[in-house]
């Protein structure tokens, strides 16, 4: 186990906790808040370049992440993490289960979807393809973040419930 308090801007002290068991290869990382809740938050931002994959990405494990032009949404379960990671990192786990669905799909249409899916992550890690990357949080922990230097209109909203 691997514990650690990190200053976040915007978001005060927030607790880092990573465990791995070299046993059976079970790991669980979160990020949990030690100030005072945060309000429910939404962070949209226009992916159109190559150097806008390098936004840093916080999301808790209560958040969704969104890229409405692939058809993706992903919501968190009973087991979601929390992780650190860029944008472009987040569409490499994003294809990676894209490929264990399309590998495991008996359903020709469902195939076709991951498949057109993986076609369109492919193209926007190689920066070749623009889409709208969102994070809804209910518990405000997410945030994300403009790579230094890089020209970006990062929008962070209230979210609202039940939206």
């Amino acid at each position: 186990m691997i514990e650690a308090y990190y200053e976040l801007p915007n978001l005060n002290t927030v607790y880092l906790f990573s465990a791995l068991c070299h046993g059976c290869g079970f790991k669980h990382n979160d990020i949990m808040e030690v100030t005072p809740h945060q309000e429910p938050s939404r962070f949209t931002v226009r992916v159109e370049r190559a150097e806008d994959l390098n936004h840093l990405v916080v999301r808790s494990s209560h958040a969704s992440v969104k890229i409405p032009e692939f058809g993706v949404t992903i919501t968190p379960g009973p087991y979601a993490e929390g992780i650190i990671t860029t944008i472009e990192g987040f569409l490499h786990r994003i294809k990676e289960i894209a490929e264990f669905l399309l590998s495991s799909e008996d359903d020709k249409r469902k195939k076709e979807r991951c498949a057109h899916v993986l076609k369109k992550l492919a193209s926007a890690i190689e920066g070749k393809e623009a889409f709208t990357f969102i994070i809804e949080d209910p518990s405000g922990l997410s945030l994300l973040i403009p790579k230094s230097g890089v020209p970006t209109k990062v929008i962070k909203e209230p979210l609202r419930m039940g939206r």
